[in-house]
């Protein structure tokens, strides 16, 4: 597939889950019986604060797509962006807003911010320059893996203080791959992960209420007691209603009063239960599709920051959006992760489009690597033509 195709893909992709994201925030707080408001009413306020976000989330991803790749490698660009993202990490335990327990959102009158999602994106950045530059020795020692692990350890370290254990799991897969993926052993990380894992288990999990009765939902959520359970329920209840072909557009039950957070993590189910299994399997193909196109761009990219970036992108994008699907489907355990340009959440939806201009910046490095290789087989071309006429003609090569 050529560079310039994947590239168009790119954003088709985006667009299209975009689009649709807008009409399922509208189906999914649309008003039913009982609502306070005519019957199939939309809420239009998450409607519009949803299309302002995709608004400033484009204006961001054409922004750094107009950076190019030579200012995105730039340690400047890096250093403010990892800036930003501990500055608000450390902002949001000062001024943060709590909600349902957990103090996660900087609260700036119309806008609310999250840092964990800066955070994963400026994981990315510094990951890939970072890997880029210590090149062949994340190989051949441990220099190379040691310091992303130790930032990442701050970093997660910050983010699961705002009780968001679920971006700091997606931030460990994120790193995980682009170390392996620069070369690094499988073995540094299990041998950092074995002693680790078990026990950042059972203080973050087994030690804390709530995540025990989210894991024990997940163990049998048909007989476990608590919130968790309550809601995987609904969630099956309305995934089983919607059939093959679903009850059709805007006319779920679930959402009326017994799922939670229907338009935002759960916001699936109701896409499973109003489209059915045919709208669901069309959704997580797209997300496939779109995760098939972050790898294609990075394995064609010629420079190792360019393919650590594409590849770090991707991983998020897909890894949140998988993550999240098998979460309300019961595949794993409960955890808060938005579904990437569908889900409701302003920060979220301008990180992930953030990222797209990422992989844009890499996908249009490619276009020009290939003209420039064009560009110089045709001058090659020429030369030798010239020569081979020199040569018959009797003259002097």
């Amino acid at each position: 597939m050529s560079a310039r195709w994947m590239r168009i893909q790119l954003w088709f992709l985006v667009v299209v889950l975009c689009c649709f994201g807008l009409v399922m925030i509208a189906s999914s707080t649309s008003m039913g019986i009982g609502g306070g408001a005519k019957d199939g009413a939309i809420t239009y306020s998450f409607l519009i604060k949803q299309a302002i976000a995709m608004a400033v989330g484009a204006v961001a991803a054409m922004v750094i797509s107009g950076l190019g790749s030579e200012r995105l490698r730039s340690g400047w660009v890096v250093a403010l962006v990892v800036a930003a993202a501990l500055g608000s990490l450390a902002l949001v335990h000062l001024i943060g807003r709590e909600n349902h327990g957990a103090k996660r959102w900087i609260d700036l009158g119309p806008i609310n911010i999250q840092p964990a999602e800066l955070a994963k994106f400026a994981l990315v950045l510094a990951a890939a320059w970072h890997l880029s530059r210590v090149a062949e020795r994340v190989r051949s020692s441990w220099y190379g893996v040691l310091l992303p692990l130790m930032g990442f350890a701050l970093v997660a370290g910050l983010v699961y203080m705002t009780k968001d254990l679920g971006s700091v799991v997606v931030m460990a897969v994120v790193l995980g791959s682009m170390i392996l993926y620069a070369g690094a052993p499988w073995w540094y990380l299990l041998m950092v992960g074995l002693p680790c894992v078990p026990a950042l288990l059972y203080y973050t999990v087994f030690q804390v209420a709530y995540r025990r009765d989210r894991l024990l939902a997940f163990l049998d959520p048909w007989n476990a007691d608590g919130p968790a359970a309550y809601h995987l329920r609904q969630s099956f209840i309305a995934i089983g209603s919607g059939g093959l072909f679903g009850v059709g557009l805007g006319q779920s039950t679930a959402k009326l009063a017994f799922l939670p957070e229907k338009h935002t993590d759960f916001i699936f189910a109701v896409i499973s239960e109003e489209l059915g299994l045919a709208g669901a399997l069309a959704v997580a193909g797209v997300y496939l599709l779109l995760v098939f196109t972050g790898l294609i761009i990075a394995s064609q990219a010629k420079d190792r920051y360019l393919r650590l970036l594409a590849i770090g992108s991707t991983v998020v994008l897909g890894t949140q959006a998988f993550w999240n699907m098998m979460v309300v489907t019961g595949a794993v355990p409960t955890k808060g992760l938005t579904l990437p340009f569908i889900s409701y959440g302003g920060s979220s939806v301008v990180v992930c489009l953030a990222l797209i201009g990422v992989l844009d910046v890499v996908a249009y490095a490619n276009v020009l690597a290939l003209r420039a290789e064009a560009s110089s087989s045709r001058i090659g071309a020429a030369v030798r033509s010239e020569k081979a006429w020199r040569w018959q003609s009797g003259e002097t090569v």
